[in-house]
């Protein structure tokens, strides 16, 4: 007689079949991005690379040629200090808006697959599978009369037909990354990743201290290489190469158009965060008394990429 074989067994995140992408072995995750992918990174967004851009190539030039000419003029002993903390945190918000899990809640295949149903049904203080002994039929209406007890819908709750789970009042489903966000607040393509529970505060993390960072750097290139910031020699020596003047203040000016819609995009969140609403509840006019946007706790991790999953159950 024989003995049967034990279903293989390897890390979730070998087999995630979202539009997020892991990355670092499954320690990094970042969005899908459906407009304007660029394949050769990986698909990352032409939205998310022009951010990176209006980061590194400013900063680029003022440190490497604008704040050693401020040096040479007795700038504040702070500013070299004030300007590198403020370029480092920058990085850092955007890096873990980027490449954090927001909230993303596991379909129903993946619960199944870890084994995870009562771990998760703890951590939620619900079964996000629905009843137990109940299956999903695949029609949207059915599914959510049938799997949706009346108590959890009569506080919010809501079947998702695509991941096939019941999600809290404040999660949504992503389409461009194609699973379910805890607290869910917008799609960003500018960080490509969504934005949500727990990486809200990465995502008003960075959109401050990117505004200051601005302040800093963009005045003080326009200043610099407007000729301002020169002496008589160096003006004349750089005075044949007028096109490379233009070129960087246009490029300034450019960046400094994005910086001003970040600002207003800075105040609208700011706005939102003392409402104790996500930007999907304002525009959609919803209603929802809950815990706040920003000071609220991060919640559960309920995606863990490391665990282990039964391939014949995702076969």
């Amino acid at each position: 007689m024989r003995s049967s074989r034990p279903s293989p067994r390897s890390r979730l995140y070998k087999h995630w079949r979202g539009k997020s992408k892991f990355y670092c072995a499954g320690r990094c995750i970042t969005g899908g991005e459906g407009e304007c992918p660029i394949a050769c990174l990986g698909g990352l967004s032409c939205a998310s690379l022009a951010t990176w851009i209006c980061i590194l190539v400013p900063s680029a030039l003022y440190f490497a040629f604008v704040l050693p000419c401020l040096q040479r003029q007795n700038a504040p002993a702070l500013l070299v200090p004030a300007s590198l903390a403020l370029f480092v945190a920058t990085v850092f918000f955007l890096l873990a808006t980027c490449c954090s899990d927001p909230g993303i809640i596991p379909p129903r295949k993946f619960v199944l697959a870890t084994g995870n149903r009562a771990q998760l049904a703890e951590l939620l203080g619900y079964d996000l599978l629905g009843p137990t002994g109940e299956e999903p039929c695949g029609d949207p209406y059915m599914d959510a009369a049938n799997m949706v007890p009346e108590a959890l819908r009569a506080e919010g709750y809501r079947w998702c037909h695509t991941c096939q789970i019941i999600r809290p009042p404040r999660a949504s489903h992503c389409k461009d990354c194609d699973h379910c966000v805890l607290r869910y607040d917008h799609h960003c393509p500018f960080v490509n990743n969504c934005v949500g529970q727990r990486n809200y505060h990465f995502f008003i993390g960075f959109t401050t201290v990117a505004i200051f960072l601005a302040i800093i750097v963009l005045p003080a290139i326009l200043w610099t290489f407007s000729g301002e910031g020169e002496n008589g020699e160096n003006k004349e020596a750089h005075g044949s190469f007028g096109w490379y003047r233009v070129v960087v203040l246009l490029g300034c000016v450019a960046v400094a158009v994005a910086a001003l819609m970040l600002v207003l995009l800075w105040i609208y969140h700011l706005w939102l965060v003392f409402n104790g609403k996500t930007t999907k509840e304002h525009w959609r006019q919803l209603d929802l008394d809950s815990e706040p946007t920003l000071l609220a706790p991060r919640g559960p991790r309920l995606l863990r990429p490391f665990d282990l999953v039964d391939e014949d159950a995702l076969a």
